[in-house]
C-alpha cells in the first residue's frame, strides 16, 4: 500500500522528516522509496533534503518529478496497473478520495498514532481533522499546509491614495488605478495584478477563491461545485459567472502572458518589484523577505483574501446584497 503525502495546494514545504534516533542505527539502509510530485517548487526542497533523510535513516530519497497537469493521472496509472513503481505521492489532498476507493493508499491511523514524533497537535485543526482523512480514518501525513491570500504594494498604494482592497470588486479599481505605472523603479511600466492563470497548472484555485466568497457564506460545508442537497451542479449561476467576468477583467491589469504563467513566474513578479497586487500562498512572503531574492523589503503587505457584499442565492441563482442571515466571515458587508 503506497502513503500519500500531501500539500495544500502545492506550496513549498519545510522537509521530510525522519526520527534522530535513526541516524545511529539505520534501519532502512538498502532501502529506496520512490516519491512522486510535480516538477519545480515540490521538487526542489524533496530533493535538497533527500540526503538528510538518508543519513538519519539509511533510506534512499529517489524523487520523481512531473508536471503538475501529469501528476494525478500518473499516479492513479501507476498504481491501478499494478506497476508499483511509485511508494509515496505529494500531492493535493483532494485527490484522495479516488486513490483511496481503488484501494491504493493505506491506511495510516495505526502508525500516526503509535508514531510519538509525528506531532498532530501541531497541525492545523483543517489540515488534521479534513484533508488528511477520509471516513475518519488518516491516508494523509501533512507536509505544508497553509492558505491563499492577497499580497499588495504598501508603498505604491499609499502613494496612489489607494486602501487595501476589501472586496473583488475593489481589487479590480486598485488594479486598474496602479497598472502601468513603474514600481520596479526600472523605467519600464509594471503591473496593477499578477495572478497564475497558466492552463493545466494551479489557476483553478483563483476561480475558487472567488466563488468561495459568494457561494460559501456560511462555510465550507455549502459546497462549491455541487449543491449539497441534491448534488446539482452549481455552476450555472451568478456567482461564477462573477468569478470567470473578476479573473478576465484582472488579465487587462496583468502581464502580457499572464494566461501562460503559473505561481512559479508571478512569485518572482511580486519580489521583484513588478505587481501592485497578487494572490498565492505563502510562498511570495519567503521570497519577499528574502533579500538574494527580493526587491520589496520592507515595501509590501499581506491581508486576507478579498470578500464580496453579494451572496448566491442558491433557489434562484442570483446574487443577493449580504444580510446578517445570510454572510458570514467570509463577506465584508
Amino acid at each position: 500500500m503506497r502513503i500519500g503525502a500531501f500539500l495544500a495546494g502545492f506550496s513549498a514545504f519545510s522537509a521530510l522528516v525522519g526520527a534522530p534516533a535513526f541516524a545511529q542505527d539505520k534501519p532502512f539502509a538498502g532501502v529506496t522509496v520512490n516519491v512522486i510530485t510535480q516538477t519545480g517548487a515540490i521538487q526542489e526542497p524533496l530533493q535538497r533534503r533527500a540526503p538528510e533523510f538518508e543519513a538519519l535513516t539509511g533510506a534512499k530519497i529517489n524523487v520523481i518529478a512531473v508536471p503538475f497537469s501529469d501528476l494525478y493521472q500518473k499516479i492513479l496509472t501507476d498504481w491501478a496497473s499494478g506497476t508499483n513503481s511509485v511508494d509515496a505521492g505529494v500531492f493535493a489532498p483532494q485527490w484522495m478520495v479516488d486513490y483511496i476507493a481503488g484501494g491504493y493508499l493505506e491506511d495510516l491511523t495505526p502508525r500516526v498514532e503509535a508514531d510519538k514524533d509525528i506531532q498532530q497537535e501541531d497541525v492545523g485543526a483543517f489540515f488534521r481533522d479534513f484533508s488528511e482523512k477520509y471516513s475518519g480514518k488518516t491516508y494523509m501525513i501533512t507536509l505544508d499546509g497553509d492558505f491563499h491570500m492577497m499580497y499588495y504594494r504598501k508603498d505604491v498604494l499609499e502613494a496612489a491614495g489607494l486602501a487595501v482592497p476589501k472586496t473583488w470588486d475593489e481589487y479590480l479599481e486598485v488594479a486598474k488605478a496602479t497598472h502601468g505605472k513603474d514600481m520596479s523603479g526600472d523605467g519600464t511600466p509594471d503591473f496593477g495584478s499578477c495572478i497564475a492563470k497558466k492552463r493545466n497548472a494551479q489557476s483553478y484555485w483563483f476561480v475558487t477563491d472567488v466563488v468561495g466568497s459568494m457561494t460559501q457564506s456560511k462555510g465550507t460545508s455549502q459546497g462549491t461545485f455541487f449543491n449539497t442537497k441534491d448534488m446539482t451542479p452549481l455552476v450555472n449561476n451568478d456567482a461564477f459567472r462573477k468569478a470567470l467576468d473578476f479573473l478576465s477583467e484582472s488579465t487587462k491589469y496583468g502581464p502580457p502572458d499572464e494566461l501562460n504563467l503559473d505561481v512559479s513566474d508571478t512569485r518572482p513578479l511580486f519580489a521583484s518589484g513588478r505587481c501592485a497586487l497578487n494572490l498565492d500562498w505563502g510562498d511570495v512572503g519567503t521570497i519577499s523577505i528574502d533579500p538574494a531574492q527580493s526587491k520589496v523589503m520592507g515595501k509590501w503587505g499581506a491581508a486576507i483574501m478579498p470578500g464580496s457584499k453579494q451572496v448566491l442565492n442558491w433557489d434562484t441563482g442570483k446574487l443577493e446584497a449580504c444580510t446578517a442571515e445570510t454572510a458570514r466571515t467570509r463577506s465584508t458587508a
